[in-house]
């Protein structure tokens, strides 16, 4: 116990003058930055571009998937894209080009950070910023990428916009049939909002447990933190622990301070037992250098003790971390899934990022290939629902054929 308390005593010095150590640095850093008043030389964008190229070639993971599903060869089209930063003018055609050449990865989590968007990821990633999310504010607090976005890093609290720029609670909730079918629709996995909605669902919850059947609806939801799912559906609604298991793998090496600063371990490929890398795609053997076994284990927290049946709502714009709940209510049998097959990659860490050496431009791209339970790639084939049918919301639930697929399940 005094060894413990020993080292959070010199845990929490260290961390106090880093604050003191970064406060000061990042003050005269700001003394020094202006807006870039020449534009960048062509050469200049092309040693960018051949920067990214590069990172992307080495760490992205969806290469394969693109090609299999959108008909890209990226990798390949690069004189294309080399003549299409060749013809920009100014550094906004740049930036512009640069963003319609990562759309082809045709990934939602690989973009190139826009100005109206910077300030919300500086926010975000400074929380924790010495701990677990010091690699991803590393990137943003550069003074070269400070200065492209002309932001000096004020100190506003993220609560003033939300988490995704309003404080509107992120659910509502609603009751289909009295006594037997009670409904909650969560907008966005919030992080900002897990607590403050807890408690309200959780006093539904109390209010419905008789009840049965319980529809979430996640339809449009592109995501947030898995840390609203977890705490505020699956733990309160658990009888006893859940537990699924994923594989994620990685290539290249970029991405290590970043796993390193989550507690990840990566394991060489060759580690995999010889059965299970038989079940993966091909291209994992081939172009992946690590991997690690995600145990997800979410135990009930103050049960409710919910008698009925869950159903979950899903379609094709559920992405990111509620793409992550879809998977795991999927794999765990928690729920039943009713709608349309989802949007895909979102088992594993945050997204990564990189910025540029001459314009300090911010990439962001998704590191890891996650599979699905039964080892598809989860970015590929989704998490595809036991019932099939349309799942366009209708506000009026007697012609939503979703709902009324759970209404008048047996």
């Amino acid at each position: 116990m005094l060894q413990n308390k020993r080292l959070l005593k010199e845990t929490l010095i260290l961390v106090l003058i880093g604050i003191l150590i970064s406060s000061i640095s990042c003050s005269k850093a700001y003394k020094s930055i202006s807006i870039n008043d020449s534009p960048l030389t062509t050469k200049e964008k092309m040693e960018d571009f051949e920067y990214t190229y590069n990172i992307i070639k080495e760490n992205y993971p969806f290469l394969e998937v693109n090609k299999r599903l959108h008909g890209v060869d990226w990798l390949a089209n690069k004189e294309e894209y080399v003549e299409r930063i060749k013809n920009t003018r100014t550094d906004d055609e740049f930036m512009m080009e640069l963003s319609n050449i990562m759309r082809e990865l045709n990934n939602g989590h690989t973009h190139v950070v826009q100005k109206e968007h910077f300030k919300w990821y500086y926010k975000v990633y400074s929380q924790n910023k010495f701990l677990l999310n010091r690699p991803w504010f590393k990137v943003f607090n550069d003074k070269k990428v400070l200065a492209r976005y002309d932001y000096l890093g004020q100190e506003e609290s993220t609560e003033e916009f939300g988490y995704f720029g309003n404080t509107d609670p992120a659910f509502e909730m609603d009751i289909i049939l009295p006594d037997e079918v009670a409904y909650l629709k969560i907008h966005s996995m919030d992080g900002n909002r897990v607590e403050e909605d807890g408690k309200e669902i959780r006093r539904f919850y109390e209010e419905i447990k008789d009840y049965e059947k319980l529809i979430i609806d996640i339809r449009g939801n592109t995501g947030g933190s898995d840390y609203y799912w977890q705490e505020n559906v699956i733990s309160p609604l658990a009888k006893e622990p859940i537990s699924v298991s994923n594989y994620l793998l990685v290539r290249g090496d970029y991405g290590n301070p970043f796993y390193r600063a989550r507690g990840i371990k990566l394991k060489p490929i060759s580690d995999l037992d010889e059965n299970v890398l038989k079940k993966m795609p091909e291209e994992i053997k081939r172009d992946f250098h690590k991997f690690w076994k995600v145990n997800k284990t979410i135990k009930p927290k103050d049960p409710i003790d919910f008698k009925g049946k869950i159903y979950l709502l899903v379609d094709s714009r559920v992405y990111s971390s509620s793409e992550s709940f879809a998977a795991f209510c999927k794999d765990s049998g928690f729920a039943t899934l009713v709608g349309e097959t989802t949007g895909g990659d979102g088992i594993g860490i945050d997204p990564l990022f990189f910025s540029l050496p001459n314009s300090g431009i911010v990439i962001r791209f998704s590191s890891t290939m996650a599979l699905n339970g039964d080892f598809t790639i989860n970015e590929e084939v989704k998490t595809i629902p036991h019932i099939e049918v349309n799942a366009t919301p209708i506000k009026d639930y007697r012609y939503d054929k979703a709902i009324q697929y759970v209404v008048n399940e047996n």
